[in-house]
C-alpha cells in the first residue's frame, strides 16, 4: 500500500512521465566524429524565390570579441533590406551559449523587432527541461506582456547546437536524424533526411530535407507546423567545414532562401 501511494504521488506531481510515442524514433543526441567547425563568420543573402533581395544574415561561431569563460558562444544578426524592409521592416539578434566540451545548449537570448513590436526571449537549458521567458513590447503604446513557459523534456537542442550536431554526423545518403529542438518558446520534433551527395553552387554538397512538427508542451502530442508548407531543403558543403551553402524554406509567404555569400575565418 505504501509503495502504491508513493507511486501515485510521484505520478500526480509529474515526476514520472510516460514517454511520448515519438520518443522511440529519436536518434542518439551524441555528437558525431566529424571535425569541429573552426571559428568563423558566415554571411548569407536572404531572398524571396531567389529573385528579390530581402535581407542579410550573419552568424558568428566563437567570435573573438565575444569570449565568455567556459562557454562556446554563437551569435547572429539579421535585417530586412530594400522593398522587403519597406513592407516588412525586421531585425533580429541572437546569442547562444553552449557547453564547450559537449556543445549542448546552456543559454539562449533573442531580440526581434519590426514596426509594431519588440520581442525578447530568454531560454535556459537543463538536462530534463527548458525554461523560457518571453517579453513582448508594443512599440506604439509601450505596453508589455510577459509570458513564462517550461518544457519538461530533455535533452533538447537550441538553434545553433542543432546546426553543429547535424554537421557532426556521418551524413551518408539515406541517413536520418530525429531530435527535439526548442529554439524559442515552442519545442519541435525535427526530422533530417540525407537525400543526395551532389554539386550545388559549384561545390560538392550534401542535400538534406528538414521536417518540423510542433510539440504540445502539456500533452507532448505532435502538431503540424502550418508556417511551413513542406520540408525545408538544406545544402551543406561536402568538406571539412560542412557549412550551409543554401537553405530553401517553402514558408507561408512563399519560397524563402538564404544563400552563402561569405565564409570568413577568425
Amino acid at each position: 500500500m505504501i509503495t502504491l501511494r508513493i507511486f501515485m504521488v510521484l505520478a500526480l506531481t509529474g515526476l514520472i512521465h510516460a514517454q511520448p510515442a515519438w520518443h522511440k524514433d529519436l536518434s542518439s543526441t551524441n555528437f558525431g566524429k566529424h571535425e569541429r567547425l573552426k571559428p568563423c563568420a558566415l554571411v548569407y543573402d536572404l531572398s524571396w524565390k531567389g529573385l528579390i533581395n530581402s535581407g542579410n544574415l550573419r552568424i558568428e561561431f566563437t567570435p573573438p570579441d565575444a569570449k565568455k569563460k567556459n562557454r562556446y558562444v554563437v551569435r547572429s544578426s539579421a535585417t530586412s533590406l530594400g522593398a522587403a524592409a519597406a513592407l516588412f521592416p525586421f531585425e533580429s539578434h541572437y546569442w547562444s551559449e553552449l557547453n564547450p566540451q559537449s556543445l549542448t545548449p546552456i543559454y539562449f537570448h533573442s531580440l526581434e523587432k519590426d514596426n509594431r513590436e519588440e520581442v525578447t526571449e530568454t531560454l535556459h537549458y537543463f538536462p530534463n527541461r527548458v525554461t523560457a521567458i518571453e517579453e513582448e513590447k508594443n512599440l506604439k503604446t509601450g505596453v508589455k506582456k510577459v509570458r513564462e513557459h517550461t518544457f519538461e523534456y530533455g535533452p533538447v537542442f537550441d538553434l545553433f547546437s542543432a546546426m553543429l550536431y547535424i554537421r557532426s554526423q556521418e551524413l551518408a545518403v539515406g541517413d536520418s536524424l530525429n531530435f527535439v529542438i526548442c529554439p524559442f518558446q515552442t519545442p519541435y520534433l525535427m526530422s533530417i533526411k540525407v537525400r543526395a551527395h551532389e554539386a550545388h553552387l559549384g561545390r560538392d554538397a550534401i542535400r538534406l530535407s528538414v521536417g518540423m512538427k510542433k510539440i504540445d508542451r502539456e500533452t507532448m502530442a505532435l502538431k503540424e507546423y502550418k508556417k511551413l508548407k513542406a520540408d525545408v531543403t538544406l545544402w551543406l558543403s561536402r568538406d571539412a567545414d560542412r557549412i550551409p551553402l543554401e537553405i530553401r524554406a517553402p514558408a507561408w509567404i512563399g519560397d524563402v532562401r538564404a544563400v552563402l555569400k561569405q565564409h570568413q575565418a577568425f
